[in-house]
């Protein structure tokens, strides 16, 4: 048995889970169980009927919920931890744009702007949990819980547009790189680009010796890996077989998974770290290997169609993944590859990956919504 409710309570949008509720974005009042009693469906629809008409129902769908027996909602989800729960969901979606902003980046980076308060105001203007200036927010401002707005101090939009910033920085620091023009770890030139313009950081061919922009820098990496990441060192994930190991939450232990450190198919196959690396070394661990000759990873769905491969547009575990260049994050030149590590009810996939700018391959979940408006520019290769 399955209620959803959504509704306003005092000009705030809430979201109720289970148990207890969540500030900040739709109501969402569920309870799954194929033993569910009447008086647990009475009482929820109830509240679902009265709950426009009072300001008082928060509190007391808790209590039904409570005395059904439904049990809290955690703040520990896929390996993050610390979040607070009105932006557990919001963290995980900025946080699976692209693969080098996880959500545990996107958390230590609002803890270090605002302390997670969506009305911070800094002495030099900057506003909003993710502390946008409003000369910036004009321009890439956007939209997170589609109210059709784009409001510098709704969470849900900073948070969203945080994301999309930093991928998009990414994506610029990766360029400037290939063109050597700056030099140094993607990510710390990222969150310097955050911290002190991107103009900064070609200015100084890297992070600029700012006090305050270096302290930035390695605070956000700490917080991430110290406050953010539950400690799941050794376990397994997915649908495949053998399935993943890992060596914390996000990175998986290749070593553990006797996959060699070198380029897969011989010097004129796919290098060491690149996305078509891990796609195939992944592949053939499963049983499933590829050509090493398949190009970059934007060509891989039309090279593996001229091979006989099986492709198409649903996915299935051990499928490889291909992006078209600059679709949810991928490389606006060479596009990208994956491989679908498990397929969820709800049709999200969780996808293991690796990049140059990565310490080692790591877990993205993409949502249906993602995969859906997406959908021309990617390809599952069976």
């Amino acid at each position: 048995m399955k209620v959803t409710v959504y509704y306003h309570y005092l000009g705030v949008k809430c979201q109720y889970t289970g148990l207890f509720g969540k500030m900040g974005g739709d109501i969402d009042v569920q309870e799954t169980s194929h033993e569910a009693t009447l008086g647990k469906t009475a009482v929820i629809a109830v509240a679902a009927l009265l709950m426009p008409m009072t300001l008082f129902l928060c509190p007391l769908l808790a209590l039904a919920l409570l005395l059904g027996g439904q049990s809290a909602q955690a703040t520990t989800t896929a390996g993050l931890t610390g979040i607070p729960e009105a932006y557990v969901a919001d963290v995980q979606k900025a946080g699976s744009i692209c693969p080098l902003v996880t959500p545990q980046i996107i958390a230590a980076q609002i803890d270090t702007e605002s302390s997670w308060n969506p009305q911070a105001e800094s002495p030099a203007g900057a506003k909003g949990i993710a502390q946008f200036m409003p000369s910036t927010w004009a321009s890439v401002g956007q939209d997170g819980d589609g109210d059709g707005k784009a409001d510098i101090t709704n969470p849900h939009d900073s948070i969203w547009t945080q994301g999309h910033y930093m991928c998009d920085l990414g994506s610029q620091i990766s360029s400037l790189k290939q063109q050597n023009r700056v030099k140094g770890d993607t990510l710390e030139l990222t969150l310097a680009a955050y911290n002190a313009g991107l103009g900064s950081i070609i200015q100084y061919g890297g992070i600029p010796p700012y006090a305050e922009t270096e302290s930035y820098v390695r605070k956000i990496i700490d917080l991430a890996k110290r406050k953010y990441t539950s400690s799941d060192s050794g376990r397994i994930v997915g649908q495949l077989q053998p399935p993943l190991a890992m060596l914390n939450a996000q990175q998986i232990d290749i070593a553990a998974m006797g996959i060699a450190a070198a380029a897969y198919g011989g010097p004129s196959g796919y290098p060491y770290k690149q996305c078509t690396w891990w796609a195939a070394s992944r592949r053939a661990t499963i049983g499933k290997p590829v050509d090493a000759h398949l190009g970059n990873g934007g060509e891989w769905g039309a090279s593996a169609r001229r091979l006989g491969y099986k492709t198409g547009d649903n996915p299935q575990p051990g499928d490889v993944i291909s992006f078209s260049p600059g679709v949810l994050g991928s490389d606006s030149y060479y596009g990208h590859v994956a491989v679908v590590e498990q397929v969820n009810s709800d049709g999200s996939i969780i996808i293991s990956e690796s990049g140059a700018s990565l310490p080692a391959p790591m877990l993205r979940t993409l949502t249906a919504a993602q995969l859906s408006s997406n959908k021309t520019g990617i390809t599952f290769i069976h």
